[in-house]
Order: C-alpha cells, then sequence, then structure tokens
C-alpha cells in the first residue's frame, strides 16, 4: 500500500533542503536576493501540483474598478485567460484570472505577522470572488507555542477569513472555515500541528481549490487520498480554535 504521509512529508523536507543550499552560500547576507529564491522554490513546487491549465507568476493584480493590488509574491491563475501583462514570471493579472495568492516570508514572528497578514487580506479583497489566500512561512518565531500568541490570534481576527490559509514552517498549519459539512455557519481559524505535514496540507488545500474552481466538482477520492494523507482526517490534531464572531 503506498505510504502518503511519507511522500506529504517528503514535500516539507524537499523544500527546507533546497532553501537551505543557497543560505549555505549567501549566509544570510543578502535577504532580498534569499527571499526571493524562497519565493521561486515554492512556485516550482506548486507548479508540480497544479493542472496544466494553471500557471503561477507574481506581480500585480487589476480589478474591474481599476483598484490595483500590491505586489504579490505568488499569483495563481488560469492561463485560458489573457494576461494584462507578461514578461517572464512576471504579470499583471485581471481578476477573473486569479485563483490564488500567496505571500511567501523566511520567518513569520510577532514583528512581522500583523503587517503580512494586513497586506494579503488587503490584496484579497481585490478579487471579487472567492480565493485561495495563503500565508506561506518556512519558519516561525513564536517560541514552541503558537496557540499563545495574541499577535496571532488578534490578527487572524482582523482578517475574519481575508487570508484563509497559513503555515508556520512544517509543523503548523492553521485553516480559516466558514462552515460545517451538514450547512450551519462556523467562523473559525483552527490551528493544526501536524509534524512535516504543513506544507504538504498547504499546497494540498491550493490543489482542491483549483481543481474545484476550474473543474466545479470534488476532487476524486484517488487524489484526497494522496492531498489528505492522515488517517481519520487532521481533525484530531486541532490544537487550538481562534473564534472571530464579533470581529470587525
Amino acid at each position: 500500500m503506498p505510504d502518503y504521509v511519507a511522500y506529504r512529508k517528503s514535500i516539507s523536507n524537499e523544500l527546507i533542503d533546497i532553501k537551505d543550499r543557497v543560505r549555505n552560500f549567501i549566509d544570510g547576507s543578502h535577504p532580498p536576493e534569499e527571499g526571493r529564491y524562497k519565493e521561486i522554490i515554492l512556485s516550482e513546487c506548486l507548479q508540480n501540483h497544479l493542472p496544466a491549465n494553471v500557471r503561477v507568476g507574481t506581480g500585480f493584480i487589476l480589478n474591474r474598478y481599476n483598484q490595483k493590488s500590491h505586489q504579490v509574491d505568488i499569483i495563481v491563475y488560469r492561463n485560458d485567460y489573457p494576461l494584462l501583462f507578461q514578461k517572464g514570471n512576471f504579470i499583471i493579472a485581471p481578476e477573473e484570472a486569479v485563483l490564488g495568492i500567496i505571500e511567501v516570508k523566511t520567518t513569520l514572528d510577532r514583528h512581522n505577522l500583523r503587517k503580512t497578514v494586513d497586506h494579503a487580506t488587503e490584496n484579497g479583497k481585490v478579487v471579487n470572488h472567492p480565493i485561495f489566500n495563503g500565508i506561506f512561512s518556512y519558519d516561525y518565531g513564536f517560541g514552541e507555542d503558537i496557540r499563545k500568541s495574541r499577535c496571532l490570534e488578534n490578527s487572524l481576527k482582523n482578517s475574519h477569513g481575508g487570508v484563509n490559509y497559513l503555515c508556520f514552517g512544517p509543523n503548523y498549519f492553521i485553516m480559516y472555515w466558514n462552515a460545517y459539512k451538514d450547512g450551519r455557519e462556523r467562523d473559525q481559524y483552527r490551528i493544526y500541528k501536524i509534524e512535516k505535514l504543513a506544507f504538504g496540507y498547504f499546497i494540498g488545500n491550493l490543489a482542491e481549490d483549483v481543481y474545484n474552481d476550474t473543474v466545479s466538482e470534488q476532487v476524486p477520492e484517488t487524489l484526497a487520498n494522496v492531498l489528505y494523507p492522515i488517517e481519520n482526517t487532521k481533525e484530531a490534531y486541532c490544537e487550538h480554535v481562534i473564534n472571530c464572531q464579533n470581529s470587525p
């Protein structure tokens, strides 16, 4: 029987191994270049997990009201829509083409978390339809227990579902839920501690969202087994819930 858990963990190992190779050469002395390299690493990994009719780039989004996003680290878009501008992987995309946006950070901590969440939330508002809006961090700076971070709780409550997927290093995955399977409303972020699987679940949820948006149906069971390999689902690994009721 295939070992899907080991396969998904290998994604975390691969991303960490590749990003550390540049650090071995430049020793953190050129942060902008190192940060861009980490965006490229993740972009290439995402492209390998997405269908052929979906592409990954970086740049800006323009909507029907002529509102422009801040620069977006990673834009996931349909390639059957014309772009407004493209040069290499730099694009200016119309909102209609956008399936997802991702902010990429080397480390998230109390010094940059609020700004990063606000930035991603504002970018998401430029797109006038539901999208995957994620923050991907290779590491986190909250110590061992991010559940006690008031900065994290306040930042997510302020976003209120605008940012809907986050990973803090390879072990912590956060997801916004707005409904139960039976249709009842739910308004909360759930924090999961899933060793070496956070990267895989972040990418898996992107792949599922893209599949749902482009095919207009749920992912087949075979694919779901690969994307979400934890037996009896990840809910057994939920360590904390942030409720957003009465948040702005």
